[in-house]
């Protein structure tokens, strides 16, 4: 073997701007589209959380290899932001026809998806969240730590993966029922045909129904009522109604709360004084009751559903097909944000609760100064800390500052081959189109028309300055925002399709909302009036 052989290869540096140089990992990745996931990570990741990313990038994987289709889905991270990328295990000649099997191929899923779904993933997903959270991390030896560190690890991969196979036949099915919709009435709203499911993601509505009755218990007591204006920053009054709901709320949801998919952002278990604030808010807005709000909804999807029975009686054969896909969608549609409520909020809470007790020992063991650093360790450099303690606060220090350097970077959307911009599903951003100087245009998500001040929510630390009668416009959403999208007017997001977990979200709570504008957050001024169309998909700066 000669020197040239032995040598390290040198990393091979694309071209870029100056302020965000990079290195590949593999010469092939050069031949790879590398698109920034501003939808799920739109702010900078710690060392940890980029790990825990590329542990999200498994679940892709298996859920091709189920499929025996050749595609790979890779994940890197670029000065802490997450980019994914498709490898295709064909010549590229024959990717195109690859991609075209590909909905027969999510189809064949759609009948074993509800079976799977309760009687598989979720007796699967409560075991490891269990296992999970046994972990003493205070008490056990190091081998047993460091053992239950991997294991652990290797139980949210695992859940990446029920992740990614549970949904393959949801999002086609939901697909079919808008593609059939739109056939049989030309023209229609790109979201219209996805009222059609909505009010039925049962975690959803319960988490709205819980924050409803937190509220109201609340407001019923006037020493917690100005408990919770005051900020609840002092000691909290005795009310054993309220303490007893916030506890159970917190038993069943409090794994929500992140606003991003971020092992650095506490849930409201950790951090139950995010849920208080928004509780707050809500005390002296009434808004619409959620009962009112469902029995609305449903009355609107009925409307709908005799409309286009109407307007297709002379097409039978097509209608029938049409209730057919209804009723697949009706049944396995919510599991596309049931899905982020199990596998998404919980697997990130469960990791991140682990990484603090795992962190809490390191510290007593003089390897960290706070438990919080353990996140700007890699996951293969906790379990060596966890064997052989050594100080590492240095280290933790200098990847502080990186951190935050990051954290002001303006990520490139694409590095690579030009990723194909015409938006080629739901569930992402429609083909970008030409905004004008007092209008934006993304995908009407959630019909209705409202009107309020824009509050450019860009981060977790922007959730306080949301007020009722806002219109929240930010990256994306999930279901940690519900207690937000209550008081909300509307939403606008820079990100995501019809069938986006925002999308979902915003239709499960009737809020009107605008998805995938691509440039809300940069083009709307914070406080500035506009007025949104959720069914037309404008947002209009008045």
């Amino acid at each position: 073997m000669t020197d040239e052989q032995t040598a390290p290869r040198q990393p091979i540096v694309p071209p870029g701007p100056d302020h965000f140089p990079f290195t590949w990992e593999d010469e092939s990745d050069a031949g790879i589209s590398w698109e920034w996931d501003d939808m799920h990570m739109p702010e900078a990741l710690s060392p940890l959380g980029g790990d825990y990313v590329r542990s999200l990038a498994s679940g892709f994987r298996y859920r091709y290899e189920r499929l025996d289709v050749p595609v790979n889905i890779l994940a890197r991270i670029w000065h802490g932001h997450a980019y994914f990328g498709v490898s295709h295990g064909v010549p590229e000649i024959e990717v195109e026809a690859l991609w075209k099997r590909m909905p027969e191929l999510r189809r064949k899923a759609i009948p074993t998806t509800a079976a799977y779904w309760t009687e598989t993933a979720i007796p699967e997903l409560r075991a490891a969240y269990a296992a999970i959270d046994a972990v003493d991390a205070s008490a056990m030896g190091p081998e047993d730590l460091a053992a239950a560190w991997d294991e652990s690890w290797a139980r949210v991969e695992r859940a990446w993966r029920i992740h990614f196979y549970a949904i393959t036949g949801v999002y086609q099915v939901l697909d079919d029922l808008a593609e059939r919709y739109e056939q049989l009435i030309p023209g229609s709203p790109a979201g219209e045909a996805l009222s059609l499911t909505q009010g039925r993601v049962t975690e959803v509505q319960d988490v709205a129904d819980g924050v409803e009755q937190l509220v109201d218990l609340a407001r019923a007591d006037p020493a917690v009522a100005a408990w919770l204006r005051s900020g609840a920053t002092t000691e909290q009054p005795v009310s054993h109604l309220f303490d007893e709901a916030l506890e159970d709320f917190l038993r069943r949801h409090g794994h929500l709360g992140q606003s991003w998919d971020d092992l650095q952002i506490p849930s409201w278990g950790e951090d139950p004084h995010k849920l208080l604030r928004d509780i707050a808010k809500r005390l002296d807005h009434a808004g619409e009751r959620a009962a009112d709000r469902r029995e609305r909804m449903a009355e609107n999807g009925d409307r709908l559903l005799a409309n286009l029975r109407e307007r297709a009686a002379d097409r039978p054969d097509e209608l029938r097909e049409f209730e057919a896909v209804l009723v697949a969608a009706r049944e396995i549609g919510p599991i596309s944000e049931t899905h982020n409520y199990w596998i998404d909020r919980m697997v990130q809470a469960r990791l991140r609760r682990l990484a603090m007790r795992v962190g809490a020992r390191l510290t007593d063991a003089g390897v960290l100064a706070d438990a919080a650093d353990v996140f700007y360790l890699r996951r293969d450099e906790i379990r060596q800390l966890i064997l052989d303690p050594v100080d590492r606060s240095a280290v933790v220090t200098e990847r502080r500052a990186e951190h935050e350097r990051q954290r002001r970077i303006t990520p490139l959307p694409w590095v690579g081959q030009p990723p194909d911009e015409s938006g080629g599903t739901r569930f992402e951003a429609p083909e970008k189109v030409e905004h004008d100087d007092q209008e934006l245009r993304g995908a009407g998500a959630s019909a209705g028309v409202a009107r309020g001040p824009a509050r450019v929510a860009l981060g977790q630390n922007d959730f306080e300055r949301i007020q009722p009668g806002d219109i929240i416009v930010c990256p994306s959403s999930n279901p940690s925002w519900v207690p937000l999208f209550a008081i909300a007017a509307g939403l606008v997001t820079d990100t995501g399709g019809v069938l986006s977990h925002a999308a979902v979200v915003a239709r499960e709570l009737g809020l009107p909302a605008v998805v995938g504008t691509r440039e809300g957050t940069t083009r709307i001024a914070d406080g500035r009036m506009v007025e949104i169309d959720g069914t037309t998909g404008v947002v209009r700066l008045l």
